[in-house]
């Protein structure tokens, strides 16, 4: 968050402006005062980023004021907010990072705060930043969806989450997103996606975690809820299951919501897209074989049933789910279930259940 204080000698102005940097929700009002001495005995033992100065003001102008503040703190950032707009040479003059003129629209205020975080490289928070691949790519800070301004920039970010903060090659991006393009025309479309894609998290208070390096690019996933990153935590372990380890693999399975990036025509996500959906069927599988083993046939029912949503017609998931229903004596479900099965399989295979699985219900 940024730290701010409002110096306005005029109590409704800075009333005015505290609702509009809190509504922002990237700014943490630290200090708001009507004079400038106590604000500047404020920022004697507090650091801040940002102070909004109002220029006029009876005791201490802005400009005097802002003069002050940087002997004290010279790596705070001023934005003068004023009615004149004859200050505004003056305040940049004066190496202020920005002037707002009253009255203040959001939308303004919005570009004061983006240039804010960019150019003094503000830390934010991105506890509220949350990834979603499994079933529909959805990025939200809060409550809030974030929207991208193209297809594009939604598509970059997700290469580079589905890299799980490995770096990417930018040649490899663009071979990725604009195989159709080269040269100038290709790295214009990556340079502009990519400050598209920073602005639209911007625009919600985050500071995406890029790092670049001799023109590989990585994005810092460890800050970020993401499930897909955290599948590939819990489900990276091998072996079968355990006591010590069927938790995890339960934790791990309940993330695949769907496939992932459902509904994404991404060349570059199919062979992600197959892997993962094995690997958890593999989950599902090892689940079943533990609690078979330890006669929790209740378990196997629940986490079969929660695979076959996924794919109905899968084989192995229907025969333990049978064998499941059988083992507790639910001879009624076992037989529903496999009908359902077998007129799938009918259906849109035009085939019968294997020997085996009809050996279950003799």
């Amino acid at each position: 968050m940024i730290r701010a204080i409002i110096v306005d000698d005029e109590q409704p102005s800075v009333d005015k402006l505290e609702k509009m940097l809190h509504n922002s929700g990237m700014v943490e009002i630290k200090g708001k005062f009507t004079e400038p001495l106590k604000a500047l005995e404020f920022l004697k033992t507090n650091r801040i980023d940002v102070s909004f100065l109002d220029i006029e003001m009876p005791d201490m102008d802005g400009i005097d004021l802002s003069n002050r503040i940087t002997d004290l703190q010279g790596k705070i950032a001023i934005v003068f907010v004023t009615a004149y707009n004859q200050y505004a040479v003056e305040a940049f003059r004066l190496n202020a990072l920005d002037y707002l003129l009253k009255p203040v629209s959001a939308d303004r205020l919005r570009e004061t705060l983006d240039r804010i975080i960019e150019e003094k490289n503000i830390g934010m928070n991105y506890a509220g930043l949350t990834v979603r691949c499994f079933g529909k790519f959805r990025v939200t800070i809060g409550s809030e969806e974030v929207k991208f301004r193209t297809e594009k920039a939604e598509e970059l970010l997700a290469l580079l989450i589905d890299r799980r903060g490995s770096f990417v090659g930018r040649s490899q991006i663009i071979d990725c997103l604009w195989e159709e393009y080269e040269g100038d025309r290709a790295l214009i479309h990556f340079n502009t996606t990519l400050h598209y894609m920073k602005k639209a998290l911007l625009r919600h208070g985050v500071q995406v975690p890029i790092e670049h390096d001799r023109g590989s690019y990585r994005i810092e996933t460890a800050s970020i809820t993401c499930d897909y990153c955290q599948f590939h935590a819990l489900a990276s372990g091998d072996g079968a299951a355990s006591p010590d380890n069927a938790l995890k693999f339960e934790e791990a399975a309940a993330l695949y919501t769907g496939s992932y990036l459902s509904g994404k025509e991404y060349a570059w996500a199919e062979r992600s897209r197959q892997m993962l959906k094995d690997q958890y069927f593999s989950l599902l599988i090892e689940l079943s074989g533990f609690y078979k083993a330890a006669g929790s046939h209740k378990k196997t029912v629940e986490w079969m049933k929660a695979g076959l949503m996924h794919e109905p017609l899968h084989r192995e998931l229907n025969y333990r789910l049978i064998e499941a229903l059988l083992s507790a004596n639910d001879q009624l479900s076992a037989h529903r279930y496999y009908d359902i099965y077998r007129n799938g399989l009918r259906k849109k295979l035009k085939q019968e259940p294997d020997d085996v699985l009809k050996g279950l219900m003799r």
